[in-house]
């Protein structure tokens, strides 16, 4: 088939989408009568004066019927209209949906610009409009999809773990792939995929809130005194929420239907535009052991989208893509010798994994930092940190250390503490930059952006250095300035109605230097049982952001907080609140400083147990100690730590 007669099949595919869909509903429909009349029987709900159940052949003219299948349809096209009008923006809609990044053209990042150049070669080579490119930042698993109505509103989302994992040769064979789908008209087809099937799900997630509502309404009481009514209910929960299941059902078959041999067609497509069978046959590879699973809550509803399957599965016949080893052996026969070499190299890797394990624990060495003795070094920096620092301030690039200092002007420093803030979200947000401009003007934004496009990705350990290069100009600010600037601040980090964990130590380090705290006389706490909840929410926090699994994180936590305290509290949820951290961090303050130690090295361990300390923790790690009056110095990268060394001997 040509392009042409490709446009014509996906027209042809969307009317069969159209039939399957209506079919699934009349079974649907069907399905919930027949499970109600047999659930209302066998519970006499339905009951006659004789004690009888109502006939099949008579359950179709009493009221209940018109009021499950007129109420189901209603509810199935509420819920297919809802999911259509939320995605009319086509592919940006969807890329908002699953949290998807956008890949600014100046990025940084060596991945992201390998990624977009990859883009561009493939759209300038095929004619295409450059599709704008997002990335799932928080999915390890190696996929990607494409998803638009019309050209303007294509997108290519790509997981991060596709960028991390994947070669340039295999990236361009899952972007050649994706074309293919752009090609074809597929993601026309995907995109409205997602809106009909939305209704057909929306039974079970009622079925659910049913029976989530009835869990919580008191149902004991009610239980003695309507007994019908309540066991009515719960009957009606289950059999929606079963009859939900089906809708799953349905709604998976439909999309192996539709998908399957539209995969085909996209690999075979693929190594046609990039005339290479390995690219695509190594990431196929790969996915194959490294998998392809998203953690996304709409996994399920944008699976058919993705180039391979995203969610969990029991019975592979309602999978939407074929097995990996089929569409290997479609597009390279001779796949095995590939998978030969990617499983020695995964050898070779792991065990040199396990030297470097085994030289960083006979080093003792954190990770990435050295923060052993963490509670010793506050106060009393060694020749070691000064030469960190110089090491420091020299890979700072000269535009950021001029900005920091307010060579011609304070307001210099303030741009630069919006760039670090900018600097947290990974991309340059217009609303931000509108707001800037608002209150200081349009140079000023200008200025903000430049700065920002100097502080990298592999920049941001330096942070919090060239936040403490810009305090001394920010303390020349005038107190309008200063009001002025804290405002512009608080709006800047509250613009998504959620406080970053380095959006809290940018402000907090900066108003503790520029504003301080009242000076109270309050009391010395000297027992850690007068602040166990504080010590939870601190600690939980500096846990999470260890970014370890779930089971660690509680082992850890039970382990250094029964270090501290005998009352038995386990690990708050993941979700940062920055109010209640700077609360709890407040009442810490007034700890004795023979209980600050202790805590110190507890954060320390909690750190430490992964074996990596990331540049996220240290931030956070020094604006605890920062609050609790405890400085601690620079904490200090390994290969730092051996270039000082190197350099400190004598030739």
């Amino acid at each position: 088939m040509d392009f042409f007669e490709h446009q014509e099949a996906a027209r042809r595919k969307t009317k069969l989408l159209v039939f399957y869909f209506l079919c699934a509903v009349v079974l649907i429909v069907v399905a919930l009568n027949l499970a109600l009349w047999a659930l209302f029987n066998l519970s006499g709900f339905t009951a006659n004066a004789e004690n009888r159940g109502i006939p099949l052949s008579q359950w179709f003219s009493e009221s209940w019927f018109y009021y499950i299948t007129f109420g189901s349809i209603g509810l199935i096209i509420l819920g297919s209209l809802y999911r259509w009008i939320s995605l009319s923006a086509g592919g940006t809609a969807v890329a908002n949906m699953v949290n998807g990044r956008e890949i600014l053209p100046d990025t940084n990042d060596i991945q992201e610009r390998r990624l977009l150049n990859v883009v561009e070669e493939m759209s300038i080579a095929s004619g295409t409009t450059v599709p704008t490119v997002y990335v799932m930042d928080q999915e390890d698993g190696i996929n990607a999809f494409v998803a638009g109505i019309e050209s303007a509103d294509t997108v290519m989302v790509v997981t991060r773990g596709a960028l991390e994992h994947l070669s340039r040769q295999e990236l361009q064979g899952v972007v050649a792939h994706e074309f293919s789908h752009i090609f074809n008209a597929d993601m026309r087809i995907n995109v409205r995929l997602i809106s009909i099937l939305a209704g057909i799900l929306i039974l079970g997630q009622a079925g659910y809130f049913i029976m989530r509502a009835f869990r919580y309404s008191g149902h004991t009481r009610s239980s003695k005194e309507n007994g019908g009514v309540v066991i009515a209910i719960v009957l009606i929960g289950v059999s929606i929420y079963a009859i939900g299941s089906i809708g799953l059902f349905f709604g998976r078959l439909i999309k192996a239907a539709i998908s399957r041999q539209r995969e085909y067609l996209a690999d075979a497509s693929a190594v046609q535009y990039s005339r290479d069978k390995e690219g695509l046959a190594g990431a196929f590879i790969k996915i194959k052991h490294q998998g392809s699973l998203l953690n996304n809550s709409h996994a399920e509803e944008t699976s058919h989208m993705c180039i391979s399957e995203p969610i969990q599965l029991r019975f592979s016949s309602l999978a939407t893509h074929p097995p990996i080893e089929n569409r290997l052996k479609a597009i390279m026969p001779a796949w095995e010798h590939l998978e030969t070499q990617f499983l020695q190299e995964q050898q070779r890797q792991q065990e040199q994994a396990t030297d470097d394990m085994e030289q960083h624990a006979a080093k003792k060495a954190a990770g990435e930092f050295d923060i052993g003795g963490l509670a010793d070094t506050v106060g009393n920096p060694t020749t070691m940190h000064m030469h960190a620092a110089g090491a420091l301030l020299l890979a700072l690039p000269e535009v950021i250390k001029t900005a920091a200092h307010g060579h011609h002007s304070s307001s210099h420093a303030m741009h630069l503490v919006f760039a670090l803030l900018l600097s947290d979200h990974g991309q340059v947000e217009e609303e931000l930059l509108q707001l800037i401009e608002q209150i200081y003007g349009k140079q000023s934004s200008d200025r903000v952006l430049e700065l920002a496009s100097h502080i990298s990705k592999e920049q941001r350990q330096l942070r919090l250095a060239i936040l403490d290069l810009a305090m001394p100009s920010l303390r020349r600010l005038s107190k309008a300035e200063r009001q002025q600037f804290f405002g512009l601040l608080r709006k800047l980090i509250h613009q998504d109605s959620h406080v970053s964990p380095f959006e809290y130590v940018l402000y907090c380090l900066i108003h503790k230097n520029l504003i301080g705290r009242d000076q109270q006389s309050q009391k010395s706490i000297t027992r850690f049982k007068n602040v166990e909840s504080e010590l939870q929410i601190l600690l939980s926090t500096i846990i999470h952001a260890s970014g370890q699994k779930a089971e660690v994180k509680e082992k850890v936590f039970r382990q250094i907080f029964d270090g501290l305290s005998a009352n038995q509290l386990g690990l708050l949820d993941e979700e940062f609140e920055a109010e209640k951290f700077h609360q709890a961090l407040n009442k810490l303050r007034r700890l004795s400083p023979m209980l600050k130690k202790p805590l110190l090295n507890g954060l320390e361990e909690a750190i430490k147990q992964d074996g990596v300390v990331r540049y996220q923790e240290v931030e956070l790690l020094r604006a605890i100690a920062e609050c609790l009056d405890c400085p601690i110095p620079p904490v200090i990268e390994e290969s730092q730590k051996k270039a000082i060394k190197l350099a400190q001997k004598p030739d």
